[in-house]
């Protein structure tokens, strides 16, 4: 009561309401009446002094637009988090803060402002960029959902990585799922596949972006435009090939691919070695960090394999840390069954290998065991390389101007919360464009994305603008602090247009790709960027400003009557 009586007090307050719980439907529906029931001059505002903002905002907005008002001339007091809650033991105090937060929202309140968004229809058309396993389980689950798509692949084929696994721990049939997969698209109706292509351009944002792509494979080769809703990056990853361990110079070194090949293509060839060794953790000296994830499992697949094809065969893995994830687990413990030994290495005692006098393959290893160095003289040797981005992906990011992650795959906008979302809305992420992953996380990956790009499709009218900041160009200098301070790359120069005292080139932020984070407006040297509903003089005008005066002045006359 005491908080309602000091609300009724302040300046432009023409209604209080008290409510026992305002978000239930029962305190929504009451509020819904009371804007209704008054006349649109004499409330155009609310104040909701109850939970956080934070949950519960969308909801009293919806509340707010359904009896007639802009959502934006809402505002809320958190007075349960911010009051009732840390000030448990002292009411008084509670009370006291409760009545300052309360001020400041009907202060802040007064000076809203309308704020409308621009209504668009989204282009019914998804891009997918990469045709490997996760690029074309996304095109076929758009497709499937009634959209068309766009396919585009900078390979002659469909498969990407999967086109060299031939098998795999759990024992399914990779081949068998790539041609069930490449025999859906090209017969899909709805999927337009482009091979030997490549995006080279994009402009617009979510809803309707307008990409090029380049066709080799046409004659002549053309640049082909489409216009689209949402772009999928399926790009994956490839097996890192560095000159390291005599690869590329003997032909008994072999990469971990290489080996599965030989052994589904040559089995004969595995029949009549003696020993096999396989090197994990091989990358790029100073500049790979990370952990590949994938390939200590392949290694142990493999492993299994040739232990199947030759049970004399001496198999030796020299191994930093070995890490087979989940379940995974077991196909490590088969294949120390088998009697597939394990010596484990440090950076500090790097394996060496060389060609010996004799012309024998020979890996010398520190083994921690014996406190010595060991000789191994394999038949082949395997190495396990590292997985990195595919070619052209900073490239690509540079096109569609998302960031990267510090390895140099492209980076969700949340670990947690979007996982499959970019950082620019209307794109996505999945498969190992992301990092390096299995092939069922790839397909899982890809129907996440894919259900993303078809949140946006199936959309009757996405609405874009709203809180973003905005230019007078009458007071812009042509200066260029936003181009170079905003972290989406939104801001530009339109030398068409005209500045401040008749300069030529006024800067110009597109309302529909603007994230409204105010980078741009904090920075502006000339005040010419304001970010809506947090102007200038919204914010500095809060503490100070006379009507806050007068509030104080109203509110002890009336305890003085």
């Amino acid at each position: 009561d005491a908080l309602a009586d000091f609300t009724a007090g302040l300046p432009g307050v023409v209604h209080v309401e008290t409510m026992d719980y305002a978000c239930l439907e029962e305190g929504q529906e009451q509020i819904r009446q009371v804007i209704e029931a008054h006349d649109p001059v004499s409330i155009n505002r609310v104040v909701v002094a109850a939970c956080s903002h934070r949950t519960h905002e969308p909801l009293f907005q919806r509340i707010v637009r359904q009896a007639g008002l802009n959502p934006y001339l809402l505002e809320m007091a958190n007075i349960r988090e911010q009051c009732a809650w840390p000030h448990m033991d002292d009411p008084a105090g509670a009370t006291r803060e409760a009545k300052e937060l309360v001020r400041l929202a009907v202060a802040r309140v007064r000076l809203a402002e309308p704020v409308h968004k621009q209504a668009i229809e989204p282009v019914r058309r998804a891009l997918v960029i990469g045709g490997g396993v996760s690029g074309v389980t996304a095109a076929l689950n758009i497709a499937d959902a009634g959209y068309d798509v766009t396919l585009v692949e900078r390979e002659p084929g469909l498969g990407g990585n999967l086109q060299h696994v031939y098998y795999v721990a759990e024992g399914d049939n990779p081949q068998r799922l790539l041609r069930d997969l490449t025999n859906r698209v090209l017969g899909h109706q709805r999927i337009d596949v482009l091979t030997r292509s490549e995006v080279i351009a994009q402009e617009g944002s979510v809803g309707a972006f307008r990409s090029t792509i380049s066709v080799a494979t046409r004659t002549p080769p053309e640049k082909v435009e489409i216009e689209h809703g949402a772009t999928i990056i399926a790009t994956g990853g490839q097996e890192w090939r560095g000159d390291v361990y005599l690869l590329g110079q003997d032909e008994r070194v072999v990469t971990s691919l290489d080996l599965e090949e030989i052994i589904t293509r040559r089995p004969e060839q595995i029949v009549g070695l003696k020993e096999v060794v396989s090197i994990q953790c091989v990358r790029r000296p100073g500049t790979v960090e990370y952990c590949s994830r994938i390939c200590c499992t392949n290694t142990m697949k493999n492993a299994i394999r040739i232990k199947l094809l030759n049970p004399d065969c001496r198999v030796v893995v020299l191994y930093r840390d070995i890490i087979t994830y989940g379940f995974r687990e077991a196909f490590y413990t088969e294949a120390r069954e088998r009697g597939v030994i394990f010596v484990r290495y440090d950076e500090d005692h790097m394996p060496q290998v060389r060609v010996n006098d004799q012309g024998a393959l020979e890996v010398v290893a520190w083994e921690p065991s014996l406190r010595q160095e060991i000789a191994l003289q394999p038949d082949l040797l395997a190495l396990s390389m590292a997985i990195e981005p595919s070619e052209g992906t900073g490239k690509l990011a540079h096109i569609l101007d998302v960031p990267l992650s510090d390895e140099g795959f492209f980076m969700e906008a949340h670990l947690k919360m979007r996982p499959m979302d970019m950082a620019r809305e209307g794109i996505f992420i999945c498969g190992m464009a992301h990092y390096p992953k299995f092939i069922e996380e790839c397909i899982t990956n890809a129907q996440a994305a894919a259900g993303r790009a078809i949140t946006i499709l199936s959309t009757p009218q996405m609405y874009v603008g709203g809180i973003i900041s905005v230019v007078d160009q009458s007071k812009c200098v042509g200066c260029l602090t936003c181009v170079r301070t905003c972290p989406f790359d939104i801001p530009e120069m339109r030398y068409s247009d005209t500045g401040v005292g008749g300069i030529k080139g006024a800067a110009y932020i597109n309302p529909s790709l603007c994230t409204g984070c105010g980078t741009c407006t904090a920075e502006c040297p000339a005040k010419a960027i304001q970010l809506v509903a947090y102007r200038d003089e919204q914010i500095m005008g809060l503490p100070l400003g006379a009507w806050a005066e007068e509030a104080v002045t109203s509110q002890q006359s009336a305890n003085a009557k």
